[in-house]
């Protein structure tokens, strides 16, 4: 990745990994985002009783970037996450 002032403005402030047959796990990825976000909403997400597994990463203090790995009971992940979002934003 790149540090913050090399970022194109029109990357996206989220993107999403995971394999499309399995939708109860996927990996997060917030741009411009810290360890603020980060252990929050896997603080959050883990009081969820739909998630299996909740873990995240800030893969190198130069980059402004944080992975939220999110594996669930069932219920797609990205939903959990976006339940998740809106609790943490209340």
């Amino acid at each position: 990745s790149l540090p913050k002032e090399a970022m194109a403005d029109d990357e996206p402030s989220l993107r999403i990994l995971g394999d499309p047959r399995d939708e109860t796990q996927r990996t997060f990825i917030f741009r411009d985002e810290d360890h603020t976000l980060g252990n929050s909403l896997r603080h959050v997400l883990i009081k969820d009783a739909r998630t299996d597994f909740c873990g995240y990463s800030v893969p190198h203090p130069s980059e402004p970037l944080v992975n939220v790995r999110l594996q669930t009971t069932g219920a797609p992940a990205h939903l959990v996450l976006t339940d998740g979002l809106l609790n943490l934003a209340s």
